[in-house]
């Protein structure tokens, strides 16, 4: 027995053992024993299980959380969206390349407005924020925590004449700020205003977009700079990679929007320049702890997309290197990717709506069976999660 073992008391190796289960057994324990509650909830206790729960030498399966909503209309004509979220298990065996899945629906209580969907922005240590109507909203599933956050200090009521300021929401992103330790999320604000009564599109002057970062500490906004084009266009779910968070970008030429989130400053990463003719970039996800941008091209006359996949090598805040990974494809029936769930495994969404994985080895492409409570799916978003007992409240 090594000497970290021989010294090792009770109470320590009680500690391991909980560390290392899941959230929903550790909410359960909270209530056995008084001094369990303290010991879960002290930071100390959070972060070790944070840490054990990144550690993907500890799982042999990777979970997925997936958002999917649809508007329901009842017998009287009203309607209001159904929301359903659920994690999704998956395993391969690694010599026999079979697929292994199990599906565990979430029921959480949105704070959401009938008539909006719920959508994701961003993803950090468990984390999940979200946007439902003009409500952001931080939530944790492992614990089922939500933090509802105060109103925009930038968003502004509808103008009523013409050349009043009129803002309009435009992009979000979240991540950690591994300086001052504080969860962070910024928004992006489209500004413009008409010279006509009527606010028609012909009359619409575009103006600088804003934007400002919360913080969980304050729990207010601030507004900081930002200095892209008034043409800027994202509607892209942030990712989160070592204190950076990136969005897909379009200002007519796609682009990546970086945010620093210790020093609260943007950067521009071009997409690389050697892809096919024909390809365009839609997507980025995270695979191995880097950032990937996916780029397609469609062909109509044979309902086939084909896909070619970059990695971005390098990244110091100013300068990126691209290399790109494979080509996929032509594959038919396939709507679009949705994350690498294994470095070989490629996530995907086919066009009948049905979750797909593609073994980029074999060339198999296998579906997943998810029970839908929801007939006709309008809004499905998948990625990479992590459960974590990290407080929100």
């Amino acid at each position: 027995m090594s000497q970290v073992h021989e010294n090792e008391t009770p109470e320590d190796k009680v500690v391991e053992i909980l560390s290392r289960l899941p959230p929903k057994s550790l909410m359960r324990f909270k209530c056995i024993r008084k001094s369990w509650c303290t010991l879960i909830k002290s930071p100390s206790f959070v972060a070790k299980h944070l840490s054990n729960s990144m550690d993907n030498n500890l799982s042999s399966s990777t979970s997925i959380l997936l958002n999917r909503s649809q508007a329901h209309i009842f017998p009287d004509e009203s309607w209001k969206y159904e929301i359903l979220w659920s994690i999704i298990n998956l395993s391969i065996d690694s010599d026999k390349h079979n697929l292994h899945y199990d599906v565990e629906d979430l029921n959480i209580p949105f704070p959401m407005e009938d008539h909006h969907p719920v959508l994701i922005h961003g993803c950090c240590n468990g984390i999940v924020c979200v946007i439902t109507g003009k409500n952001v909203v931080l939530c944790n599933p492992g614990n089922r925590e939500f933090r509802q956050l105060p109103d925009s200090c930038l968003l502004l009521p509808h103008p009523k004449g013409k050349f009043e300021l009129e803002t309009t929401f435009q992009a979000m992103g979240f991540g950690y700020d591994c300086k001052a330790k504080q969860y962070k999320v910024v928004r992006i604000i489209e500004n413009c205003e008409y010279s006509d009564d009527e606010q028609t599109y012909y009359h619409r002057i575009a103006l600088p977009h804003t934007a400002e970062v919360y913080t969980m500490a304050s729990n207010s906004w601030k507004e900081i700079k930002i200095d892209i084009s008034s043409k800027t266009y994202s509607w892209s779910c942030s990712v989160y990679l070592k204190g950076f968070f990136y969005l897909y970008a379009t200002d007519g030429k796609e682009y990546i929007l970086s945010f620093d989130l210790g020093n609260e400053i943007f950067h521009i990463i071009q997409f690389p320049t050697s892809r096919e003719s024909g390809f365009s970039f839609d997507y980025i996800f995270l695979r191995n702890e880097s950032l990937v941008s996916f780029c397609s091209r469609f062909d109509p006359s044979e309902d086939s997309q084909s896909c070619e996949i970059w990695v971005m090598d390098d990244y110091d805040g100013v300068k990126s290197s691209w290399t790109k990974l494979l080509t996929v494809g032509p594959l038919q029936g396939i709507k679009q990717p949705l994350t690498f769930w294994k470095s070989d495994e490629l996530l995907m969404l086919a066009s009948d709506g049905k979750a797909t994985s593609y073994n980029c080895s074999t060339r198999n492409l296998k579906y997943i069976h998810i029970p839908l409570t929801v007939s006709e799916v309008i809004d499905f978003e998948a990625l990479i999660y992590v459960e974590t007992i990290v407080p929100i409240k």
